[in-house]
């Protein structure tokens, strides 16, 4: 019997204030983009949390789609985990909307076991090249003011600096990190790009051997660091010609761990963009099986041995080295 230590919970993944040229959704690239998808109703998301809770998961994260601090029911996490020991994992774009930074840290910090907060680089041209309406400045002094509220009532939680390595920012991500060390920041974590739309090919710094190449020398570069702030996949890229080796040298560590739950309530067993992960197919939904139940089907069972033979995974930029 195997039990996900940490669920996603996408609440209201139609709604943002930033337009990041990354973003599946919410891209300034995704022209077409009308909002179709409803935000988790109250009774859905009290169902799903209070599942969560009964399973013993160690964390509970409010949607990534979208900015989950413009989620109305917002409160219900805070109120469900307030004496509880499962705590929220955090990842927000670091807008703190609506009430402001103070307010928000206060609301946050007595749930939290860590806040992701979304930065792209130090500089408010490339940042905000980037974070499409972002406020670089103010996401700058947000950040000082949530920490020194840390630091001050609520030490023990982590706060994480998370960027997107673009090559547009690789000069930049050098900055970040110094900026980390000297404002206390526990941790700067990193994903390559999922190249959703042709005009953002040319960021990705896995699809060529020159990228690559560029790629690992920043890496040997900032190894330096490593031994100031811990940096979460920052690690060296296999070269194209290797590519055929990747499948067997690379582990999901999502499969048997997390589970993402819908809007609506519909399952789903990892975190690539929405249309990609269709291919690995339909889960059923919350309303009408458990989480432990489709935890430990005969599907998902079947999917956890032979996820490598599917396409997605072997082109995933989550997957995780054996080393």
């Amino acid at each position: 019997m195997i039990r996900p230590w940490r669920i996603t919970i996408d609440t209201n993944p139609d709604h943002c204030n930033l337009n990041c040229i990354m973003c599946d959704t919410h891209s300034i690239y995704n022209k077409d983009f009308k909002p179709t998808r409803k935000i988790m109703e109250k009774v859905l998301l009290n169902k799903v949390i209070d599942e969560a809770l009964a399973l013993g998961v160690k964390e509970i994260i409010p949607t990534t789609m979208g900015e989950p601090l413009l989620y109305k029911h917002f409160d219900i996490f805070i109120s469900k985990l307030i004496n509880n020991k499962t705590k929220l994992n955090l990842t927000t774009n670091g807008t703190f909307p609506t009430i402001g930074v103070e307010k928000w840290a206060k609301k946050l910090l007595p749930v939290l076991s860590d806040i992701k907060i979304s930065i792209n680089s130090i500089d408010s041209k490339i940042n905000e090249s980037i974070m499409v309406n972002d406020s670089t400045l103010k996401k700058l002094n947000d950040i000082k003011k949530f920490t020194k509220i840390r630091d001050a009532l609520y030490p023990k939680v982590s706060i994480t600096l998370q960027v997107t390595f673009l090559d547009s920012n690789l000069n930049y991500l050098e900055e970040i990190i110094n900026f980390s060390i000297e404002n206390n920041i526990n941790r700067v974590k990193g994903h390559h790009l999922w190249v959703t739309y042709k005009e953002i090919k040319s960021e990705s710094l896995q699809n060529s051997n020159i990228k690559i190449e560029k790629w690992n020398s920043f890496i040997d570069n900032i190894n330096k660091y490593k031994t100031l702030i811990k940096l979460v996949n920052f690690e060296k890229q296999v070269s194209k010609k290797d590519i055929d080796l990747v499948p067997e040298a690379y582990n999901c560590p999502f499969l048997s761990n997390e589970i993402w739950i819908d809007y609506n309530g519909d399952f789903n067993v990892c975190c690539a963009p929405s249309k990609i992960r269709l291919s690995l197919g339909k889960w059923g939904s919350i309303k009408s099986r458990t989480i432990e139940n489709m935890f430990n089907s005969i599907e998902y069972s079947n999917l956890i041995k032979n996820y490598k033979n599917q396409k997605i995974c072997t082109i995933c930029s989550l997957r995780k080295s054996d080393d």
